[in-house]
């Protein structure tokens, strides 16, 4: 199977959106600080950036927006 950018762009948004999603419910259930909040944020713009990146299809930011995405492991 080829991974296209097209394709694997979009994947990485939904993965890193899930973990963003469930430090949000860690932060709320466990009463954690604003160090997690700044992590959140931060997954946040790497989240929106890679969005603006697919929606204008150039392909230079795309490939910046994966990598950066690809860094976001899930043992949270």
């Amino acid at each position: 199977m080829t991974n296209i950018l097209a394709d694997a762009l979009p994947r990485e948004i939904s993965r890193v959106t899930a973990k963003k999603e469930r430090w949000q419910g860690y932060m709320r259930d466990h009463n954690m600080g604003a160090g997690m909040q700044l992590s959140i944020n931060i997954m946040q713009a790497e989240i929106e950036n890679a969005v603006a990146a697919l929606a204008s299809g150039d392909v230079t930011e795309m490939l910046a927006a994966h990598e950066a995405l690809k860094g976001y492991n899930d043992d949270d």
